[in-house]
């Protein structure tokens, strides 16, 4: 079993429209995007991609998924799914632990993963608005970017297809 069928069969509100799997995929992607210009470790903007939101509860207000989804990512590493190193795993958890939390990271990794979620807060509505005030890379902040992430919206990579990119 790989990674991504593991996280699938194992995540939880996976059919959220908000905050499922097709979310996880389009951050995974526009992660992988952002990661070629920022220097980020790729593997690390992956798994971020693919986890950040696998412990929500609810589609609402939950402050507490970044610090699940963290042990989750502990328990596939654990496990032998997730192959990092000790150092690595611990940059991942970091970044999933605090991803909610409206902080910005000069870290290339953790800013490259934190943008990544950011760039597809369009998908909530009107309410939830971009703020370039808290995107951490450059990258993040052109529109070329913030445009190729609301593509990556309506044509979302399916789990297969991101593990052969």
């Amino acid at each position: 079993m790989t990674l991504v069928d593991r996280v699938l069969a194992e995540a939880w509100r996976r059919d959220s429209r908000l905050h499922g799997e097709a979310h996880w995929l389009a951050v995974a992607t526009t992660g992988l995007d952002l990661a070629a210009e920022t220097g980020a470790d790729p593997q690390i903007v992956f798994a971020f991609g693919l986890l950040h939101d696998t412990r929500r509860e609810n589609d609402g207000r939950d402050p507490g998924h970044g610090p699940r989804a963290a042990v989750f990512a502990r328990e596939l590493h654990g496990d032998g799914d997730l192959l990092l190193d000790e150092g690595r795993i611990e940059l991942l958890c970091l970044a999933l632990e605090l991803h909610a939390d409206g902080q910005v990271s000069a870290h290339p990794t953790i800013g490259t993963c934190w943008d990544a979620d950011r760039l597809h807060l369009g998908r909530l509505g009107p309410a939830f608005r971009l703020d370039p005030a808290l995107l951490s890379t450059v990258t993040a902040r052109t529109s070329d970017a913030q445009a190729a992430a609301a593509a990556r919206r309506e044509l979302p990579l399916g789990g297969q297809r991101l593990l052969a990119a």
